[in-house]
């Protein structure tokens, strides 16, 4: 392999292929040494390519989040938080619900299923609303009727309930059942809020996705910079042996023949 300096247009052209069989020749571990850099020196540039390839993956993956995020720009909390506030707000009914089935005067097993249903129609409305809000606005005006009247239907459970159970009378029966009503409903609307303010679907499996990619660009960048360190650690011990040699060819430019056996080290082409 012949090449020239890389900053000289004139001069003897510097014989890489004779100084290296020459240092390779000198001794056993020094020819190990050069075969180690070769190899080091492709892995480098393997994992560098990787990681170029994984940072437009990353970059692909991040500018499609954006437009699917860009569709619904005001819809941005993280979908899982947000279901989890719903689903929080629901389980916070328990207890208003647990006094409206009671008043169904059933068994205790029967109570705990009334509670059940009632919860599940509250979650099922929370869902609908959000659902329709976008969609249909007649079928969201009908679901919020229906949750309107179900929440009421509630609060005249559990006044029929404290009112039966009660010794006060029903001014705090009426008291109770409407305190127990305002939470029902609040409750309602906190989870139908929390809701309509969480990402989309297509929206969260777009941000993992740029997520996922983002860092594996990070790991592959990561991977890529030790191993062009390691390549350079042992490039740099092998220039060491050169320096040794390359008097021996009488070559006018020191620098450009390091420099040229370290392009050779790496699989780079001399222009």
């Amino acid at each position: 392999m012949s090449t020239t300096p890389h900053d000289r247009d004139e001069g003897p052209p510097v014989e890489v292929s004779q100084l290296i069989r020459l240092v390779n020749a000198s001794n056993e571990a020094v020819e190990d040494l050069y075969l180690r850099a070769r190899h080091t020196a492709d892995i480098a540039a393997r994992s560098t390519q990787a990681a170029a390839q994984a940072a437009a993956v990353a970059t692909t993956a991040r500018v499609g989040h954006q437009i699917i995020q860009a569709e619904n720009a005001q819809r941005r909390a993280p979908l899982p938080r947000q279901r989890f506030i719903a689903l929080l707000t629901v389980i916070l009914d328990a207890v208003a619900c647990y006094f409206a089935a009671q008043a169904l005067d059933s068994s205790q097993d029967t109570t705990y299923v009334w509670t059940v249903l009632f919860l599940a129609v509250l979650a099922i409305g929370e869902i609908a609303l959000d659902y329709y809000r976008d969609r249909r606005q007649r079928a969201w005006r009908m679901v919020a009727a229906v949750l309107t009247l179900f929440v009421v239907g509630l609060g005249a459970l559990r006044f029929w309930f404290l009112a039966t159970v009660g010794a006060s009378g029903l001014i705090p029966a009426a008291l109770g059942a409407t305190l127990f009503t305002l939470a029902t409903g609040g409750f309602l609307l906190v989870g139908y809020r929390s809701l309509r303010i969480a990402e989309t679907p297509q929206a969260f499996r777009a941000r993992r996705t740029a997520q996922a990619a983002a860092q594996a660009a990070v790991t592959a960048r990561l991977d890529a910079n030790r191993n062009t360190r390691d390549s350079d650690r042992l490039i740099d011990a092998y220039l060491v042996q050169v320096r040794r040699r390359a008097v021996e060819l009488c070559t006018p430019d020191q620098q450009a023949v390091e420099q040229a056996v370290r392009c050779h080290l790496r699989g780079e082409e001399r222009a």
